[in-house]
């Protein structure tokens, strides 16, 4: 048995080591640049990276603040001052070595290994100094190498600038401990109204366990959980003797009870709908930044459950982060025009001042305006006032959108399958899928069948589309409400399983006018980061195709016909001519749905009621009619132009009907040289057939000699020619290797079998020195980027073992002065001494951790 495990070791310690040689050879260049990269982040590092931040502020298209974001975090709390309990114990509980190690602990690392492979259990190999570093320096949530290797470098960097005691006092005031609180004093204040030094172990074992999971040990929504986990962290402590058994006894028997301390500090952005949109889009944009992957399509309901959850933990970390400060959010909102659209959508919704049990006006509305040229949006509105509502149902209202989902999901993705306007299709028994009229109207063309909004037709395209091209394309689009059932040609009528919101419905339209490219909806313009002075988000408005230019096109002049013969008739504008758009109304009539367009903008209309219930048949009406009062405001406010839908030249117009022009198809430069290297070599070929069909050399061929000579001389004077050249640039490699590919042709000509067989080995030599010239010129480049990556190491710890020395004159200078001062309070037994010593004692530490050398002071006393 002994002899088995010993041979399986064996083999696993050579497999590991094999794994790290074939790693080392494949990305030793990548971990060198992360490494470098750590150097370059970690000599910027100083105190007031993890010190209070200037306050985050949100200003609009002209730069004026709109929002200044306050915060409840406590003042900063220095280490002699933090709770004992704290101290010790987030060191007992997330870090037992964390005095033995440097920034990085590799027994950690192989302890966590090992619980994770031999006994599936998880836990984490990051030391606190690694999670200050991921948290706060680095701010990056992402799983990745790269990440991980700058984390390590920097955190071994910090703490050789720092103290241990300097880095516990870092962490414990900025890790987050959920509703917005970073820092233990902060945290103690929200939760218990107490002071941090006021916390008795119970209380503390409760904060010291939420950094582990701040969702799941969150004790105002959970606390079973949040008592568990206390207990957990109180057992810790009492094995490693930081409690007696009695202690743990006492104070792991409670329930938890909570104080909270509801803060007055004005972070309220849902007064306004587009600043709140803003300060969402800001959220997800740090989420972004700082490595969480966004996703919209899932594979099933518990995979969807699961990143929702992970993903409302990580949003609630950054809505945080936002509050704590340190950013400058500059966004495209034009307050004006956003303050003037809000008072028209009010004036159409003046009639109905009914209100529900919770005093909020219905029925409600929602409407998201874009601008389609840059995807932006111009304007939200997420309800008909924000007085005592603060739901902003313009980007977290799900609600069905009816038959307007009918263009995105079934008539589009048709008309890029080879569907047309005039292409017919039976009204017809299809499903369960009834129509709004009773009965049905047989062969229908599909612009008739938009116009009328034929249910049955529609879901026939989504049924025909045998990839459900449409699911995946609402992924790319972005929808966030989309779960597994979705994928389902139902949806074509507009049977979502949770519904969309007014901002995906107008982002999806404005696709359309840009030939198909589909544009995030945001208000923002960039976020920077005032501490690190950089810039973390720049809106660049980056297009991503969804539908081809022939297929938009399409269904943007079928929508027109919806305005003008169908059932959006009243939609048409008074002072613009070119309008498309598309009804939707739900079962029940609980949702009324537009959504419409112009060249310029796209605007998407809901309205309903909140706790659904029918609406009247004037209700339904609403969502067009405040279409139209915002559409001619915008004409006017924007100056629009009375210009039509561009049509693409991939589309030809014959009276009404469309037909698609056969597109350019553009070659790759890879294509194309395939291509002619492929013809230039099938016609050597055909021609070297034909000659030798012809000239049968005397006997074969009816060659001289000297004509069989004068062939062989052309491939020695190309050889020849060849080696003239030396290959000293890795850029001549493709040139070189069309010259031999040139010398192989004229040798197809030779037709003395020894005479080309000896000139083919030649050619195989020159082929083969060839690759290891190659081969040679790349190490030397590998090696002069090496070489440069050592300098510019040797170069950064110059400059940080000069910062280091500098700093420690600069505080040795102050350190006699103060010893004096000290000694001389002791002696006259002033107020201020043990004030003097503590502060002494700091600069000892400071000095200390600069690797300097100063001996412990000694204080005489009369």
């Amino acid at each position: 048995m002994r002899k088995s495990l010993k041979y399986c070791l064996l083999i696993f310690l050579v497999l590991i080591i094999v794994l790290i040689i074939v790693f080392c050879h494949k990305y030793l260049g990548e971990v060198q640049k992360d490494i470098t990269d750590g150097y370059v982040i970690s000599s910027d590092v100083n105190e007031k990276n993890f010190h209070p931040k200037q306050p985050t502020v949100i200003k609009d298209n002209a730069n004026n603040v709109m929002k200044t974001l306050t915060h409840s975090q406590a003042d900063y709390v220095p280490y002699q001052q933090i709770n004992p309990m704290l101290r010790k114990g987030i060191v007992a509980v997330e870090d037992r070595r964390y005095y033995q190690h440097h920034g990085v602990d590799l027994t950690g690392v192989v302890r966590a290994l090992t619980l994770s492979v031999f006994h599936r259990q998880v836990q984490g190999g990051s030391t606190l100094t690694q999670q200050l570093v991921k948290n706060i320096i680095l701010k990056d949530q992402s799983q990745s190498f790269d990440r991980k290797i700058k984390e390590m470098v920097i955190a071994q960097q910090i703490e050789q600038k720092f103290s241990k005691q300097k880095i516990l006092e870092f962490y414990l005031n900025n890790v987050y401990l959920g509703h917005g609180c970073y820092g233990m004093g902060s945290a103690a204040q929200y939760y218990f109204s107490k002071n941090q030094n006021q916390l008795n172990p119970g209380q503390a074992a409760l904060l010291i366990g939420i950094p582990n999971n701040q969702v799941l040990y969150d004790p105002v929504v959970h606390p079973t959980a949040a008592k568990n986990r206390r207990n957990t962290v109180l057992y810790s402590w009492y094995q490693q003797g930081l409690l007696s058994k009695a202690q743990f006894n006492h104070y792991s028997h409670p329930n938890i009870k909570l104080q909270i301390h509801n803060f007055t500090y004005d972070n309220d952005v849902s007064q306004d709908y587009a600043l709140n949109y803003a300060a969402d889009n800001a959220v997800k944009q740090l989420m972004t930044a700082h490595g969480f992957e966004m996703k919209y399509l899932f594979n099933s309901d518990q995979e969807k459950n699961e990143y929702r959850s992970r993903y409302s933990q990580v949003y609630d970390k950054y809505y945080g982060e936002l509050l704590n400060g340190g950013f400058i959010i500059k966004t495209t909102i034009n307050q004006d025009l956003q303050q003037q659209l809000l008072k028209i959508v009010q004036q159409q919704y003046a009639n109905y001042n009914q209100r529900d049990a919770e005093g909020k006006l219905e029925p409600q509305v929602a409407s998201t305006i874009i601008d389609n040229q840059t995807g932006n949006v111009l304007a939200i509105i997420g309800g008909r006032t924000t007085q005592d509502d603060q739901l902003n149902r313009a980007i977290s209202a799900y609600r069905q959108p009816g038959s307007t989902a009918k263009p995105i999901i079934a008539y589009a993705p048709a008309f890029e399958r080879g569907y047309a306007p005039q292409s017919r299709v039976i009204d017809g028994p299809v499903g369960n899928v009834q129509n709004w009229y009773s009965g049905y109207r047989g062969s229908v063309t599909l612009r008739q069948a938009l116009a009328d909004s034929i249910n049955t037709v529609a879901f026939k395209l989504a049924l025909s589309d045998k990839d459900k091209s449409f699911y995946q394309l609402l992924g790319k689009m972005q929808f966030q409400g989309l779960y597994p059932a979705d994928n389902n040609p139902i949806l074509a009528v507009g049977g979502f399983t949770k519904g969309v919101t007014t901002t995906e419905m107008a982002s999806a339209y404005s696709s359309f006018a840009r030939n198909g490219k589909f544009v995030a909806p945001s208000n923002l313009k960039s976020i920077e980061d005032t501490v690190n002075n950089r810039t973390i988000y720049q809106n660049t408005h980056t297009k991503v195709p969804i539908y081809n230019s022939s297929a938009s096109y399409m269904i943007i002049n079928a929508m027109q016909s919806v305005v003008t013969n169908g059932l959006g008739k009243n939609a048409a504008l008074h002072n613009y001519s070119y309008v498309a758009g598309k009804t939707g109304t739900t079962d029940f009539n609980h949702d009324g749905y537009f959504v419409g367009m112009t060249p310029r903008f796209t605007i998407a209309n809901w309205t309903g009621y909140d706790h659904q219930q029918p609406l009247t048949e004037d209700q339904l009406h609403l969502p067009i009619q405040t279409f139209r009062a915002e559409g001619e405001f915008l004409v006017d406010y924007l100056k629009v132009p009375n210009t039509d839908f561009k049509v693409p030249n991939t589309v030809r117009r014959v009276g009404d009907s469309l037909y698609v022009r056969q597109e350019a198809v553009q070659k790759s430069v890879a294509q194309i040289i395939t291509e002619n290297y492929l013809a230039f070599n099938s016609a050597e070929i055909n021609a070297n057939k034909n000659r030798l069909n012809n000239l049968d050399y005397r006997l074969i061929y009816h060659l001289t000699k000297k004509q069989e000579q004068e062939r062989e001389q052309v491939v020695k004077r190309a050889i020849e020619k060849y080696q003239q050249v030396p290959f000293n640039e890795l850029g001549q490699y493709n040139q070189k290797v069309a010259q031999l590919q040139k010398i192989r042709y004229k040798n197809e000509n030779v037709k003395r079998m020894t005479a080309k067989a000896e000139f083919n080995r030649t050619i195989m030599d020159l082929q083969r020195d060839l690759n290891l010239k190659q081969a040679q010129l790349q190490a030397q480049k590998e090696n002069t980027r090496l070489a440069n990556f050592e300098a510019e190491k040797s170069q950064i710890e110059a400059e940080r073992e000069a910062k280091r020395k500098a700093n420690v004159d600069r505080l040795m200078k102050q350190y006699q002065p103060l010893l004096d001062k000290v000694k001389t309070a002791y002696q006259n037994d002033t107020a201020d001494k043990e004030q003097l010593k503590q502060q002494l004692e700091r600069l000892i530490n400071e000095i200390r951790s600069y690797g300097g050398n100063v001996p412990d002071p000694v204080i005489e006393v009369n």
